[in-house]
């Protein structure tokens, strides 16, 4: 599963979680990992919003993706509606 090990450790480091660059790359890398492990691609001829759409409801609501993160990454990844973005918690 693992197609690249320096970004799978990347994400796995603590220290890529201190920056919001650092939290967003390590978040692109496992919903890109969850993605090729459910085999879900996002088709790019449907609109951008759509894909953002897939990627929101995902981190919001798919409970095997929570599982996913916190089995192999030992975090949790939440939207943070109030701010619009992304908060990563070990």
């Amino acid at each position: 599963m693992i197609d690249n090990w320096y970004l799978d450790e990347k994400a796995k480091d603590l220290k890529t979680f201190d920056t919001h660059d650092g939290r967003l790359q390590a978040i692109n890398h496992i919903i890109k990992k969850y993605f090729q492990y459910k085999q879900r691609k996002l088709d790019p001829r449907k609109r951008l919003d759509d894909a953002i759409d897939l990627i929101e409801d995902t981190i919001c609501y798919d409970k095997e993706f929570h599982k996913f993160a916190l089995d192999n990454y030992d975090i949790l990844i939440e939207y943070d509606e109030e701010y619009a973005s992304f908060k990563i918690g070990k």
